[in-house]
């Protein structure tokens, strides 16, 4: 058997192993989107909430839209005073969120000392 050919197999093949192998390491793998996540595509989820966010005891309906657009997750709120028809300002907003993270959508701050009134929305923004 001529050895000289055997070796010069074998490094040819143990060279595409070498060269193989890095390229399967470093290439990156795409993580699966978390149940729920907000699409990157641009579509609209809703948020509703049924609560008391002041010290007179109205209760407040809040509902939050929310879509992920340029970098960030962009909302707008719509509060209904409930039993007195009470409403309150629609705010809107933008948290700066890149895919894969979350956001925090502020609860309605109806007037509370020190804030806090109602509740956040934490937003987990899908990878891909």
């Amino acid at each position: 058997m001529d050895w000289t050919k055997l070796s010069s197999i074998t490094a040819a093949a143990l060279a595409a192993v070498l060269i193989a192998v890095p390229a399967t390491i470093v290439a990156p793998v795409a993580a699966a989107n978390v149940a729920g996540c907000l699409p990157l595509n641009g579509t609209q989820l809703t948020a509703s909430s049924h609560e008391d966010t002041n010290y007179l005891g109205i209760i407040y309906d809040s509902n939050v839209t929310y879509w992920y657009q340029d970098g960030a997750v962009n909302w707008h709120r719509t509060v209904d005073g409930g039993e007195f028809n009470l409403t309150h300002t629609n705010t809107s907003g933008t948290v700066p969120a890149a895919p894969g993270s979350t956001a925090t959508i502020p609860g309605t701050d109806s007037g509370r000392r020190g804030g806090g009134g109602g509740s956040p929305i934490v937003v987990t923004v899908c990878n891909q």
